[in-house]
């Protein structure tokens, strides 16, 4: 649940800050504020630069989509700003149920083409070439129209949508893009001046170039299978640990005969399971995913009993969590659950972290040669 709540704690913060900031936009300097109006316009060409090089054909499309009520230029229209605020909101959610197909290709061309048609539809009803005229009665003699609750429908189910999509996927591009249309509504449903307007935009603009720096480190550090750290990651680790610290190696037993009996499809279920047991019960150690079926973690100013503690809680649930896999042989799903190896090292005055790291390995290797399944330590040296 924190989790899930964490991705929207930085989205949220850039959003509360920029309502904050465009009270007291006020209050800068003449010159300042006549640059506000081109400020959405760099941002989001950073924003796409950033989506071009990081191969993100839906920040790209979402950046365009955040622009369309501001490039419209329609401000005093209240009804066509609400056409044009609901497709950009409507195409922002349609936007979390659709896979990444890269920058620029077909596939991002024909979601352009889209968004384009939806658009020239807004325009051509705003130019009455298009007109539907019991939409302009009033629902039941209420004061409102039939457009309006059709309006206000779409933007409660663009809401509902992202929302949704952010609760089952919990990341950061569904909980930002969730924030992007609540911050569409708050820019346009509510009585904010041009400089407000263009303060509160480049907010959301900041908001993607935030994402996708984000995304760059998540590229880098962390591995797309586990969602743990990797081994970029883990070197950059070592290098800052002080003196008393400990490193433990995780195997998992039996790796190969698993995937040869159950598939590589089956064995990468299996490791998703033990780095969440790892996410779990590895406090306050931090877990890294090494490589293949390994793991590290890694422990900062180390008791050895903690530590010995910690790492038979990691084994024992490693051991009992079941994993369910498909049986090729009886064709069926079946409940399976396999065991782990570890070795810890606790590192000596003065030891360099990859000698930490290399005796964690042979430990790692004393646990095999003994049985598998258990823990084997190398204390530090005395001096």
């Amino acid at each position: 649940m924190s989790e899930r709540f964490g991705s929207l704690f930085a989205p949220c913060c850039i959003l509360l800050l920029s309502v904050y900031a465009s009270l007291y936009v006020g209050l800068l300097p003449p010159v300042w504020v006549s640059i506000l109006p081109l400020m959405p316009l760099i941002l989001a060409g950073v924003a796409i630069l950033l989506a071009w090089h990081f191969n993100k054909g839906r920040v790209f499309i979402l950046v365009l989509l955040l622009l369309i009520p501001k490039l419209y230029g329609g401000s005093n229209q209240t009804a066509s700003i609400t056409a044009y605020l609901v497709v950009s909101c409507f195409c922002v959610a349609l936007l979390a149920f659709v896979k990444e197909r890269g920058f620029f290709n077909r596939f991002a061309v024909n979601r352009l083409l889209f968004v384009a048609m939806l658009v020239c539809w807004c325009y051509a009803v705003e130019r009455h070439w298009v007109s539907f005229a019991f939409l302009d009665q009033a629902v039941f003699q209420l004061p409102f129209t039939w457009s309006d609750l059709l309006l206000w429908f779409g933007l409660v189910v663009s809401i509902m949508l992202m929302a949704m999509a952010w609760w089952l996927s919990n990341d950061a591009f569904h909980a930002s893009g969730l924030i992007s249309i609540l911050s569409l509504i708050i820019i346009s449903r509510f009585s904010v001046s041009g400089v407000q307007y263009d303060t509160l935009l480049s907010a959301q603009c900041l908001l993607w170039i935030w994402f996708l720096l984000m995304e760059s480190y998540r590229m880098a550090y962390l591995d797309d299978m586990t969602r743990l750290p990797g081994r970029r990651a883990l070197n950059e680790q070592l290098v800052g640990l002080s003196k008393n610290y400990a490193i433990a190696m995780v195997d998992v037993d039996h790796f190969k005969k698993f995937n040869d009996t159950y598939g590589h499809d089956m064995g990468d279920k299996v490791l998703k399971s033990v780095a969440q047991q790892l996410k779990l019960f590895s406090a306050p150690g931090r877990a890294f995913r090494y490589g293949g079926e390994e793991f590290t973690l890694v422990f900062r100013r180390a008791q050895v009993k903690e530590v010995e503690a910690v790492l038979e809680t990691v084994r024992e649930s490693i051991e009992d969590a079941q994993v369910e896999v498909l049986d090729p042989k009886k064709k069926k799903d079946i409940e399976v659950n396999v065991t782990a190896s570890i070795g810890v090292a606790f590192a000596s005055a003065g030891e360099i972290p990859t000698n930490v790291l290399k005796r964690a390995d042979e430990a790692l290797y004393q646990s095999k040669e003994k049985g598998r399944n258990r823990v084997s330590k190398s204390l530090p040296a005395k001096i």
